[in-house]
C-alpha cells in the first residue's frame, strides 16, 4: 500500500491510494510517541504493509526535488522558524515516519529557487509541499490545466499548466485565510512598535482574527455569513490574479478548484463571483494525491508535475533502493 502525508495547518492527514483517511490534530501529534503516530496510522488506516511513503513537512524551502527522507538535509526546510503556528506535531510525524523502517520520499515546496515562472520569483516562497500532492491528485483526475485556491485558516492558491507547477501565491502574501493572513499597515506598525512579532502577526492576520473570533462555531450568524464572504471574495481575487498569468502563458481556460474545509461553504459564492465553475475538492484530497504520488514513484515515474524525483529516490520495477 501506498501512505500520503499532508502537514496541514491545524491537522495531519494520512491517506492510502483506496481512498481511506485519518486526520491528526497537530496538538494531538504532538504529545504522541513515534510509537503512538505509527499505531495510530495502522490502526486507522487499516495498513498491512507500505510499499512507499509521500511526506511533506513545513515549508519545503530546502528542496527542489523529490528525495529520499534519509537524504533531506534539516527536513527539507531552510530554518525551522517560518510563518505560522509552531506546535511540534508535524515534527513527531516527521520523526515517526523516520524511525518507522517504511521506504519513505521527502516533497518539495514551491519557491524561487525551483522552476516557476520567473516573474514570480520576487516572492521567496509559493506554497508548501502538501499542495503539491493536492496538485497531483487534480492531474491524475485527468486535469493538465488548473488553478486551485486552497482557502482555509490561510489562502494558498496556485497554477498547474500543461501539467507542471509554474507558480503559486503564497499565503502571507494576498488573500487572508480564516486565521492567519498577511500583514496590513496596522500590523507592520504593530511590529515596528515592538508589540508583537512578524510571525505572530501573520498568525492573527486572518479574517476571523480581526474579527475576535477563533473558528466559525463562535459567530453569530451575520459574522459567519460576513466571514464565509469575505474569505470567498478574496480565494476569487486570487484566482482571478493567476488566470492573467494564464492567460499570459497560453492557457486562457484553465478548470477551477477550490480546498480546505470551508471550501463547500463558499463553493457557489466563488464561481458566482468568478462567473465560472468552481469545484470543491474534498478534505482529504492533499493526503491522497500524496499516496497516488507515492504509487507513481514506485512504478518508476522520474518526474512529478515537473518536480524532478532524485536519482537515489528512483524504484525499478518496484524495487527500493537499499535502506
Amino acid at each position: 500500500m501506498f501512505l500520503g502525508i499532508d502537514h496541514g495547518t491545524t491537522a495531519i492527514r494520512f491517506a492510502v491510494e483506496t481512498g481511506r483517511c485519518w486526520e491528526l490534530p497537530r496538538h494531538e501529534a504532538s504529545r504522541l510517541s513515534s510509537e503512538e503516530i505509527l499505531a495510530g496510522i495502522r490502526r486507522n488506516l487499516g495498513l498491512s504493509h507500505v510499499d512507499l511513503v509521500v511526506l511533506t513537512y513545513s515549508m519545503g524551502d530546502g528542496l527542489t526535488r523529490i528525495v529520499r527522507l534519509e537524504d533531506a538535509p534539516n527536513r527539507g526546510i531552510i530554518q525551522q522558524d517560518g510563518a505560522g503556528l509552531h506546535v511540534g506535531g508535524g515534527t513527531r510525524v516527521f520523526e515517526a515516519i523516520k524511525n518507522s523502517g517504511w521506504p519513505c520520499v521527502l516533497l518539495p515546496g514551491i519557491h524561487r529557487a525551483g522552476d516557476v515562472d520567473p516573474r514570480l520569483k520576487v516572492f521567496s516562497h509559493g506554497m508548501s509541499p502538501e499542495k503539491v500532492g493536492l496538485a497531483y491528485g487534480v492531474f491524475r483526475q485527468g486535469q493538465n490545466s488548473f488553478i486551485v485556491s486552497d482557502a482555509s485558516s490561510n489562502t494558498v492558491t496556485f497554477c498547474v499548466l500543461k501539467g507542471e507547477i509554474i507558480g503559486a501565491i503564497d499565503a502571507p502574501i494576498f488573500a487572508p485565510g480564516l486565521m492567519q493572513g498577511p500583514l496590513d499597515v496596522e500590523a507592520i506598525r504593530k511590529v515596528d512598535a515592538g508589540k508583537m512579532s512578524a510571525n505572530q502577526a501573520f498568525t492573527c492576520g486572518g479574517i476571523l482574527c480581526k474579527m475576535g473570533r477563533s473558528g466559525l462555531e463562535e459567530c453569530a450568524p451575520e459574522e459567519r455569513r460576513l466571514a464565509l464572504e469575505s474569505l470567498a471574495l478574496f480565494a476569487a481575487m486570487e484566482i482571478s490574479a493567476l488566470l492573467v498569468l494564464s492567460r499570459d502563458r497560453g492557457e486562457p481556460d484553465p478548470r477551477l478548484f477550490l480546498a480546505g474545509s470551508p471550501s463547500p461553504l463558499i463553493e457557489t459564492r466563488v464561481a458566482d463571483l468568478l462567473g465560472r465553475d468552481v469545484k470543491s475538492l474534498g478534505r482529504c484530497a492533499a493526503a491522497e494525491g500524496c499516496a497516488w504520488i507515492a504509487a507513481a514513484v514506485f512504478k518508476g515515474c522520474e518526474s512529478i508535475l515537473g518536480l524532478e524525483v532524485d536519482q537515489a529516490a528512483r524504484f525499478k520495477d518496484g524495487k527500493a533502493w537499499s535502506l
